[in-house]
């Protein structure tokens, strides 16, 4: 599914709102250009999709990088923590979830989800008592 060595990553956190940051421009070929996002888990197979549209695009850079804001619990809420494997399709619609109907593929990916708890550790300290042999 992955061409090349490089990977695209992205991580989401429940309860976020996480900002990300592609590189969509590389291969679009449709002037403002909406992109359909479907993410798989590599657990279930369930597929979450969701269209980002051009508007929301902060990048001041747009030739080199695309930056949009994703509400994790709008999407994630119900998934457990775990991987997913994503793809960017180009579309001219904003609101089209049918990956047949949307255009080209723009980007590729691993995407982790945390469910936001940190792990805590417990630390022991049990006293150490030595016994010395005493042969005088």
């Amino acid at each position: 599914m992955f061409n090349g060595i490089y990977i695209e990553m992205i991580k989401f956190t429940k309860g976020n709102t996480d900002t990300i940051y592609l590189t969509l421009k590389e291969k679009q070929t449709i002037l403002d250009a909406n992109f359909l996002c479907v993410f798989q888990s590599r657990i279930t197979n369930e597929k979450v999709k969701f269209v980002l549209v051009n508007s929301a695009d902060q990048s001041l850079y747009k030739d080199r990088f695309n930056e949009f804001d994703v509400v994790v619990n709008t999407y994630f809420a119900n998934y457990e923590e775990g991987w997913f494997t994503y793809t960017i399709y180009e579309q001219a619609s904003p609101s089209n979830l049918i990956e047949a109907s949307a255009g080209a593929v723009v980007e590729t990916g691993l995407m982790f989800l945390s469910d936001g708890q940190d792990v805590t550790t417990t630390k022991y300290d049990n006293p150490t008592t030595y016994k010395v042999y005493d042969a005088t």
